[in-house]
């Protein structure tokens, strides 16, 4: 690779915080655990491999359709370095192998956790077609559930085909496919790029997750959320970044991150060289008792919102009317928000619907020959506002004609990538008739065509549904 010359005020930039920390020193901060990598051997009491390809934990191909093999010969100390090696060659039918080590133990031993503080490493990344180093941060328990409930931060991941950048993303909600996630990508001044050695920090608060490179920050927030997956309202902020999280460095080969871009014959082998790694907690106490900052409101946008007669974005809550298809986007307004059912014979659905009454009150029932093999399969949806930076509340009577469950949600069409924006709700059904509510902050932008779904697939069991509503709630 040829030598690259960083401009002037890069090189000072980097010299001047280089020179504050390379003693274990952090102004405001005092050093609490580190690996400088200084020995032979990875040290086996601070750090543990993963190997193989995620099977054994659930994770097919880690969850991510990865190409490679994790073995523990794939990592080792070098003057001075961890490197991490990615190797083409074959191994369990995965066409190359890499690297994968945490502060953590499959038998759920813990070696090193942290709650708050300051998380970096000083780390050298390869560039090539194909490779996804990460220096990145998992809860140490599961106390608000599974992934991503319980949280991840990743604290750098890079694609090796775009070296003159880095990401920085936390992962939040519910358990997938109710996660959501925000970050910020990094972009490096002229004359260096992830080839050049690098600090890569997080700034952990009460409330507060920063991201920084060479001391330069480029994101943070305090906008997450965790609830339980059949959860009405979300765990106390700032669950779930209230609890231990461990340290994970890996190096992937493929995967979704970089849309499986392929490694090619000048990418593999590769290297990723850790310097150190370093945790810190301030010298002054953490915050105690904080709030989720509000976020910001898109007042103009709300103020023109249309409500039915009961207060509710919703009309026709007890879904008398339904038609087979939706109104056009381009003519949604007060008179095209109405219900429509759809019942995805690509899916493998197949049901009918019509109105219906219960002691006297309207429900839309649902009569569902094929559940399908998605819990879209079958659905009811309306279409309402719901504007950045508000709270809500989604709630409905419900019952079915045996014990069951269906998924509710709110979420973007097409025109927004099917974004999903609030948790998926999965309410347990029984043979009489309940009241049901959850709550949900509108975290995107505005969306005056976003849908509420009832998906009822993957059960033949009938479903009655009314008394639909949607309002402001405070968060």
């Amino acid at each position: 690779m040829k030598k690259r010359m960083l401009s002037a005020a890069a090189l000072a930039a980097v010299l001047c915080f280089y020179t504050s920390c390379a003693s274990n020193k952090l102004q405001g901060y005092h050093l609490v655990w580190s690996d400088e990598f200084d020995e032979n051997q990875i040290d086996s009491s601070k750090w543990d491999f993963q190997t193989g390809t995620g099977s054994q934990y659930g994770l097919t191909d880690w969850g991510n359709n990865e190409l490679e093999y994790y073995t523990k010969d794939n990592a080792f100390i070098e003057e001075g370095n961890l490197v991490l090696e990615a190797r083409k060659e074959t191994k369990e039918n995965k066409p190359f192998t890499s690297a994968r080590l945490r502060t953590a133990k499959d038998d759920g031993t813990v070696l090193f956790s942290k709650t708050y503080g300051r998380i970096e490493a000083r780390i050298k990344l390869p560039e090539g077609n194909g490779l996804w180093p990460a220096f990145w941060m998992l809860p140490a328990t599961t106390d608000y559930g599974q992934w991503a409930s319980s949280g991840e931060a990743d604290i750098l991941e890079a694609k090796g085909r775009l070296p003159n950048r880095v990401y920085g993303t936390v992962h939040f909600g519910q358990t997938w496919p109710g996660n959501k996630y925000s970050g910020g990508m990094y972009k490096f001044p002229d004359g260096t790029d992830i080839t050049d050695y690098h600090v890569y920090a997080l700034e952990w608060e009460p409330g507060l997750l920063r991201w920084l490179v060479d001391g330069n920050v480029y994101y943070e927030t305090s906008q997450w959320w965790s609830m339980g997956k059949d959860a009405s309202k979300p765990y106390p902020y700032p669950a779930p970044y209230d609890k231990p999280f461990y340290i994970l460095l890996n190096l992937a080969v493929g995967g979704n991150f970089d849309n499986n871009v392929l490694p090619d014959e000048n990418s593999i082998p590769a290297r990723m060289y850790v310097d150190y790694v370093r945790v810190y907690d301030r010298n002054e106490p953490y915050a105690e008792n904080v709030k989720r900052p509000e976020p910001a409101r898109d007042k103009d946008s709300f103020s023109t919102f249309v409500k039915d007669t009961d207060g509710s974005f919703i009309f026709d809550g007890n879904i008398t009317a339904c038609s087979a298809e939706p109104a056009a986007e381009n003519n949604m307004d007060v008179r095209s928000r109405s219900w429509y059912f759809l019942a995805l014979t690509e899916y493998g659905g197949h049901a009918s619907s019509s109105a219906d009454k219960i002691d006297g009150a309207d429900f839309r029932h649902v009569r569902i020959t094929n559940g399908g093999n998605q819990n879209y399969s079958v659905q009811l949806i309306q279409h309402l506002p719901v504007a950045s930076g508000y709270s809500y509340t989604i709630e409905f009577d419900a019952k079915a004609s045996a014990p069951r469950t269906i998924a509710v949600k709110l979420g973007g069409d097409a025109d927004n990538n099917w974004t999903v924006y609030s948790p998926e709700y999965h309410p347990a059904l029984t043979t009489s008739v309940q009241h049901f509510s959850y709550f949900f902050t509108m975290g995107n932008k505005t969306d005056a065509t976003a849908r509420l779904e009832f998906n009822m697939g993957l059960d033949t069991n009938d479903v009655w549904i009314g008394s639909v509503r949607v309002t402001e709630s405070e968060l």
